[in-house]
């Protein structure tokens, strides 16, 4: 997902007056964690489908503008940012994001001339970590767990009968098969699993999936349908662990 950039004067002010601006200290991560993208002019591009897989989500920005604001609401896990990037002074963004969050940044260290120094500049004014763009999936996944990120670090395996879920390693298996899923899927399943073998309401189920989507129950249903398939695509004999109970809502069976 690209996002335009809103208004870059007012913005590109916002990164310089952060002097004597209160520091917010943000909630830990959401779960699966999200990571701010911005795009290098000289190393365009990031991993978005495979980054997906391992349990992160990533947003691409074209500029630094988006991603500043973004900063304050999106609860990031982290914020990758190139040396060359558009509409806002590089060291000065760096000096912002230090001053007025603890979202760590990781330098997109770009390849245009004097990149290096740069990147060294930020580490000094506050940076966490270097990431050499372009980069592959499993490099920026090294990046944020160099920041000392992890995902629901004190979470274990989740396992109804032949049910299992891994927090750690996003993995979700029936037996022996693995179960492919999407992060809005995966924290559907999340969610059942924790409560098992309780019920869980269409509209609570609908409010915990609100972060990734419009959090109606419409689309929560939809979910649970595409969930259901591709249980049974990978074990043919699980249709039951997804129940449908009528008038009420769902929850994983063990049986």
């Amino acid at each position: 997902m690209l996002v335009e950039s809103g208004n870059t004067a007012a913005a590109g002010d916002r990164a310089h007056a952060h002097d004597g601006a209160p520091k917010i200290a943000l909630a830990a991560p959401r779960w699966p964690a999200r990571v701010l993208f911005i795009e290098s002019r000289s190393a365009p591009g990031h991993p978005v489908d495979s980054f997906e897989t391992h349990g992160f989500e990533i947003h691409g920005y074209r500029d630094a503008i988006g991603a500043l604001l973004a900063a304050r609401s999106a609860e990031p896990a982290a914020i990758v940012a190139p040396t060359d990037m558009v509409n806002v002074d590089f060291l000065s963004f760096i000096e912002a994001m230090a001053a007025s969050s603890d979202v760590p940044v990781i330098v997109g260290l770009a390849t245009h001339e004097n990149a290096t120094e740069l990147a060294y500049q930020a580490i000094a004014r506050g940076a966490r970590s270097i990431l050499a763009l372009p980069c592959r999936a499993e490099q920026l996944i090294a990046a944020v767990r160099a920041c000392g990120i992890r995902m629901e670090p004190s979470a274990r395996p989740l396992r109804v009968g032949e049910l299992i879920l891994d927090p750690q390693a996003f993995k979700v298996s029936i037996g022996d098969a693995t179960v492919t899923l999407t992060p809005r899927e995966f924290l559907l399943v999340h969610c059942l699993m924790r409560a098992s073998p309780r019920v869980v309401g269409v509209e609570e189920l609908a409010s915990a999936l609100a972060v990734h989507d419009d959090g109606s129950v419409a689309a929560t249903r939809v979910l649970v349908t595409r969930v259901r398939k591709k249980f049974e695509t990978a074990a043919p004999e699980s249709s039951h662990l997804l129940e449908t109970v009528r008038g009420i809502g769902y929850r994983i069976n063990d049986g």
